[in-house]
């Protein structure tokens, strides 16, 4: 990414243009519309290991917010001809992004970048020049819009008792291909948002539409897994002095996601699955739930536990 700027003896009288390089741009992405997400971010970045200030970062008219005047990477921001970079150095950069709407979970993302600017994956320089993705999971405040499923569960720790805090869910429906996703907040809160599969109505009855019954009654059911390891996230913040919330508690995404190992879901106080079974109501937000022995009684929890894969 590139921005030019003319410097004018006067109007329109361009003297000289200067060529900025944006090393790092990042175009944030709505798992549940599949849009980019072009308003109420705030996103900045600070080199790992300093103390000093983050780096805002600018939204271009594209929607990708660019960062300008990363530490140490003024060579390949402002490049001579021909190029002097200087000698090889990994500038690491960790990104945060909190959405000022509350619709998305804060996420704290790592990027490293080399001496040239070029961004690095798995040690690697990429050869492409475009913004990184980066997606962004719903928050438990997030409002359903309308024709969208509901998914909720309060996450606890069954051998803490504390909230589950950063677990991850992974729920399908049957027959359907595609697998959503929820992570909990620091509180162990998660929600799981994506479309009704309403398509599979329209091949019930003949002609269309001819005992097919209220929509009011259409229910699929799902299954859910979970992943959890408090031990094995990490805070890449983790040493900065004066970190606030929520940054103070929220770990690296990329841990949070690939990291954690499976988790046991305890669907009663006595029995425990790695993948738990319910059914989804159309119009009716699904809340997971622990099952008690005392039928009286109601949870308002699902507990899960760390364990060995089935795998």
């Amino acid at each position: 990414m590139a921005t030019g700027i003319n410097f004018a003896t006067g109007p329109g009288r361009p003297l000289d243009t200067l060529r900025i390089f944006t090393a790092l741009g990042i175009r944030f992405w709505d798992l549940l519309l599949n849009v980019p997400i072009g308003d109420g971010l705030q996103v900045q970045a600070r080199l790992e290991g300093s103390s000093g200030n983050p780096l805002d970062a600018r939204q271009l008219p594209s929607g990708v917010y660019a960062f300008f005047g990363l530490p140490g990477l003024r060579a390949a921001e402002y490049p001579a001809d021909p190029p002097d970079f200087g000698p090889p150095r990994t500038f690491n950069y960790i990104v945060t992004v909190a959405d000022l709407l509350g619709r998305f979970l804060p996420a704290v993302l790592v990027y490293s970048l080399d001496q040239a600017g070029r961004v690095l994956a798995g040690g690697v320089p990429d050869p492409g020049r475009d913004p990184r993705v980066a997606y962004l999971f719903s928050a438990p405040s997030r409002t359903a819009p309308p024709g969208i499923a509901a998914v909720r569960a309060d996450l606890l720790d069954k051998d803490t008792g504390q909230p589950a805090a950063w677990a991850v869910l992974r729920l399908q429906v049957a027959g359907q291909p595609e697998a959503w996703t929820g992570v909990a907040d620091d509180r162990g809160r998660a929600l799981i948002l994506f479309p009704y599969p309403l398509v599979d109505r329209l091949t019930l009855g003949s002609p269309p539409g001819s005992g097919q019954g209220s929509i009011t009654e259409q229910n699929w059911p799902v299954s859910v897994q979970a992943r959890y390891g408090p031990a094995n996230l990490r805070f890449s913040l983790d040493g900065v002095p004066g970190l606030a919330y929520p940054w103070s508690v929220t770990p690296n995404l990329k841990s949070i996601l690939e990291d954690q190992p499976p988790a046991r879901i305890w669907t009663e106080d006595s029995q425990s699955t790695f993948s738990a079974d319910a059914t989804l109501v159309f119009g009716q937000e699904l809340v997971l739930r622990t099952r008690l022995s005392d039928p009286a009684l109601l949870s308002s929890t699902l507990s899960i536990s760390g364990g060995t894969s089935p795998l």
